[in-house]
């Protein structure tokens, strides 16, 4: 298991334009983070998993293999051509559901078990995105930092209604309690999102919520923004989640948008 994380984050250092790490932090006994990148195809991947005996981390690594093994370069060339990109990234996500689930089922350890899992595809600097659960996307530039992505969970959903705002959402007892993840519950489905056209430069973060947690967002801006080397600033980012506390796993994947459009 430790193997196939190490291979996906040595295809995140061989590209210079987009790079991806991740760290146990200072609280964990394990990893159930697990992340994906394939610079040629313009898509990135981070998986969140829960469950207990290790079965989190089973979860997070089949959503990213599963991933991984749907986008071909058949379905990657019908995506660039903008064909069905929403439905190709939802059904992405639909079929890692249904592959924890089916795990869950045969093997008595990974019962219950669920991850959650925020996806990227950038093409000609257009950023496309579907998630579940509240690993993040954002876009980062000099003029500000955007969440992408919405939080599926209890104070995500109270920020949403006024109810809290994001600071006290980060402090909240709550903030950890999702309300769909892969193989647990889709109640509401993975969300699409689709950005405008993004400024050569800008940079796309995805993360889990071992980074947001622990770092707010002006202080994740302000790191990338040093525009030091890709392995650099998510190195800094870890670093910095960590000596905050690093309370949970940290997953970060960083990619810079280049000016022909691509990773």
């Amino acid at each position: 298991m430790n193997i196939l994380k190490k291979v996906f984050r040595e295809v995140g250092a061989a590209n210079k334009s987009v790079y991806g790490v991740t760290d146990t932090g200072q609280q964990r006994d394990s990893n159930q983070d697990c992340y994906l990148v394939l610079p040629q195809a313009g898509i990135c991947a981070v998986a969140d998993g829960m469950g207990g005996h290790k079965a989190g981390e089973v979860a997070s690594l089949s959503t990213v293999k599963t991933i991984s093994k749907y986008f071909t370069p058949k379905c990657v060339s019908e995506m660039k051509a903008g064909k069905h990109i929403k439905d190709k990234l939802t059904y992405a996500t639909l079929i890692a559901h249904e592959r924890i689930m089916q795990i869950s089922g045969t093997k008595e350890e990974c019962a219950g078990m669920g991850s959650t899992v925020a996806i990227s595809f950038i093409h000609q600097n257009v950023l496309h995105t579907c998630h579940v659960g509240d690993s993040r996307v954002y876009v980062i530039n000099p003029s500000g930092i955007t969440q992408i992505t919405r939080d599926h969970s209890t104070v995500g959903e109270m920020v949403r209604l006024g109810e809290m705002t994001r600071e006290e959402a980060r402090h909240s007892s709550l903030k950890n309690e999702i309300t769909q993840a892969l193989g647990v519950s889709l109640s509401n489905g993975p969300e699409y999102n689709r950005t405008h056209k993004l400024d050569t430069g800008t940079s796309v973060l995805l993360c889990s919520d071992g980074l947001w947690d622990m770092l707010s967002d002006k202080e994740i801006q302000e790191i990338v923004m040093k525009r030091n080397s890709m392995k650099e600033t998510c190195n800094e980012l870890i670093q910095r989640a960590n000596a905050a506390g690093g309370e949970d796993n940290i997953t970060v994947v960083l990619t810079q948008v280049n000016g022909d459009g691509e990773q």
